[in-house]
C-alpha cells in the first residue's frame, strides 16, 4: 500500500498550531469548453506538486455529449470517495493501524429530470460511501477510525454542510477592446 508519511503530517500540524503556517491552501482550477466539436466537451489541467494532469469531461449522448469521457458528476462523486478513503487511510496510519488493503466505492442514483428542466427535484438524494478494510485491527478500532474520517474528511464536510456558492459570468473582451454582446 502507498505510505502515509505521518512525520510530514505531524510537522504540518505543529506549524499550523504554532502559527508559522496558515493551514489554508488556495485552490484555483479551471477548464475550457471544446468549441472545435471533436472529443470531450470540457477539458482542464489540474495541478499537483509533481506536475499536472489533464481532466477530460463529457456528458453521455443522451444528455447532449459524445460520451468520450466521464461526466462531471462522476468526477465529483469519485473525488468524494477518494478523499474519504485517503482520510481513512491517513487516520489509520496516525493511529498505528496497518491496512493490508483498502477499497472504496460510492453508489447512488442520479435523477436527470432537474437537468432536463422537467422537475425541481434533487439530482442525487443520497450517497453511500463504502470502504472495504482488510486489517488485523479490532472492529472497535476500525469504527474509531471511521468516526475520525467522518469528522475530518474535507469531502465529507463539503457534502454534509451548506457552502455558499457564487457564480459569475465575465464578458470576453475582443482584441479591439469591445466586450462581447450579451
Amino acid at each position: 500500500m502507498a505510505e502515509v508519511v505521518t512525520t510530514a503530517i505531524a510537522a504540518t500540524r505543529t506549524a499550523v498550531a504554532e502559527g508559522s503556517a496558515g493551514g489554508r491552501m488556495p485552490v484555483d482550477l479551471g477548464g475550457e469548453w471544446n468549441v472545435g466539436g471533436d472529443g470531450p466537451q470540457f477539458q482542464g489541467h489540474v495541478p499537483f506538486p509533481g506536475g499536472s494532469v489533464r481532466f477530460d469531461c463529457d456528458f453521455p449522448e443522451a444528455m447532449g455529449g459524445g460520451g468520450h469521457a466521464p461526466n462531471p458528476l462522476a468526477y465529483c462523486l469519485w473525488g468524494g470517495i477518494a478523499c474519504y478513503a485517503m482520510t481513512f487511510a491517513t487516520e489509520a496510519a496516525l493511529a498505528g493501524i496497518e491496512l493490508r488493503s483498502l477499497r472504496a466505492r460510492v453508489t447512488t442514483e442520479v435523477d436527470q429530470r432537474r437537468m432536463l428542466g422537467l422537475a425541481d427535484v434533487p439530482p442525487v438524494e443520497r450517497l453511500r460511501w463504502t470502504l472495504e478494510v482488510d486489517s488485523d485491527a479490532p472492529a472497535g478500532a476500525v469504527d474509531e477510525i471511521r468516526a475520525l474520517a467522518d469528522a475530518r474528511c474535507p469531502g465529507h464536510y463539503c457534502l454534509t454542510n451548506p457552502i455558499p456558492l457564487e457564480t459569475t459570468v465575465e464578458a470576453v473582451v475582443s482584441a479591439d477592446g469591445a466586450a462581447a454582446e450579451r
